[in-house]
């Protein structure tokens, strides 16, 4: 899960970044709405965690500008402005949820991960593929029943294999999803992680490699079919 903390408080932000990080996101900070709105125009991310008292755009504009554009991306208004109306225009202009500082960090972390699961439509429940289990909220992967080790990397990897399942996955989409403006990663990277979770998961799953495109990750109910002219390796 990739998430956009959109706060010009430097600490807080800081703070709130260190926890969701801590909840399996991975975060992107921005301290002002021109450059978050720019920074999401580009895409990838699955949560905007936005203040509305921003410098260059606030960020209710920011909001409108984004539902404006038909982006979807959930929302988490987080803001010093707690009276019931502003609140309420906070939802009417498009957040999807709204809490009022002071908060608990806690409390960021559990509606920013309810955001995500309720815009995936999986709730939290479990991913699956043959014996392998996926849960989300403790980001936990299961083979037959039993924890597996993965590194963090890999559990992420291993998460958006699982939720596009029978679907191709390129290597730029991995590194979309996975790198932040502190943490890029690389092609490199990416085959590192597969060639790990391949070793630890057993190489009798349906992990293939579509040469020259990505990946596909085989559901044992649906046969794939590779894209034209293309074979699995």
């Amino acid at each position: 899960m990739k998430a956009l903390v959109v706060e010009d408080n430097v600490n807080l932000a800081k703070s709130i970044a260190t926890t969701l990080r801590e909840a399996a996101f991975n975060i992107d900070v921005a301290d002002d709405g021109k450059k978050a709105l720019h920074i999401l125009e580009q895409g990838g991310y699955d949560l905007l965690v936005l203040d509305l008292g921003l410098p260059e755009l606030d960020g209710i504009s920011l909001l409108r500008k984004l539902r404006h554009q038909q982006n979807t991306i959930p929302v988490l208004i987080i803001s010093a402005r707690d009276s019931l109306d502003q609140r309420i225009h906070g939802l009417e202009v498009g957040a999807d949820d709204y809490l009022c500082k002071p908060f608990s960090l806690e409390e960021v972390a559990a509606r920013a991960r309810a955001l995500v699961r309720r815009a995936k439509h999986f709730g939290g429940e479990t991913l699956q593929c043959g014996r392998l289990e996926f849960f989300p909220d403790a980001m936990e992967l299961r083979l037959d029943g039993k924890p597996m080790l993965l590194h963090r990397r890999e559990l992420e990897v291993m998460e958006y294999l699982l939720i596009n399942q029978n679907r191709l996955v390129n290597k730029d989409q991995i590194i979309d999803r996975l790198s932040t403006s502190d943490e890029p990663v690389s092609y490199a990277a990416v085959e590192t992680y597969i060639s790990r979770i391949r070793k630890k998961i057993g190489y009798d799953f349906g992990l293939k490699t579509v040469r020259g495109l990505g990946y596909y990750l085989e559901s044992k109910d649906q046969e794939p079919t590779p894209p034209s002219g293309q074979t699995y390796e």
